[in-house]
């Protein structure tokens, strides 16, 4: 199986009740090292310990794959993001396109996310969402 195959199969299968069965360590390295826009985790112990409080404060989670590709132990997705959270968008659906690079070898080294933090959480907070809309509003005017 592809490390793509893995990825899409991992993440698709991982939820609160699945996050603690083993599922990130057939994938992910001991040294794994996580990379996103909020976060930098280095080692398994620290990435299963931020997926657990994520999948437990998600409502629900879903990855679309649009595009990848896989070459001499690198390899890129392009997805997009369907998630719930209680606290943001009165617990809607909030969809976010990203992109992952992975570094791997047997498992995976190096996994890198590339997303618009802004569009993921603080769009969609209470109050700073909506002052952040009116600022957008603002700068888009051509008067």
């Amino acid at each position: 199986m592809s490390i793509i195959e893995r990825i899409q199969r991992t993440y698709s299968q991982l939820n609160a009740e699945t996050v603690t069965t083993g599922l990130l360590s057939e994938l992910y390295d001991d040294n794994i090292l996580f990379i996103d826009p909020l976060h930098r985790i280095e080692g398994l112990p620290a990435l299963q310990s931020y997926f657990e409080g994520m999948y437990r404060n998600v409502i629900d989670i879903r990855f679309d794959y649009l595009n990848t590709w896989d070459q001499d132990g690198e390899a890129m997705l392009r997805w997009q993001m369907d998630f719930r959270h209680p606290k943001l968008k009165n617990g809607s659906s909030i969809i976010l396109p990203g992109a992952t690079f992975l570094q791997y070898k047997d498992k995976v080294t190096l996994h890198q996310d590339y997303f618009d933090s802004n569009q993921m959480i603080f769009d969609h907070a209470p109050v700073l969402g909506s002052v952040l809309g009116w600022l957008k509003s603002r700068l888009n005017r051509t008067e």
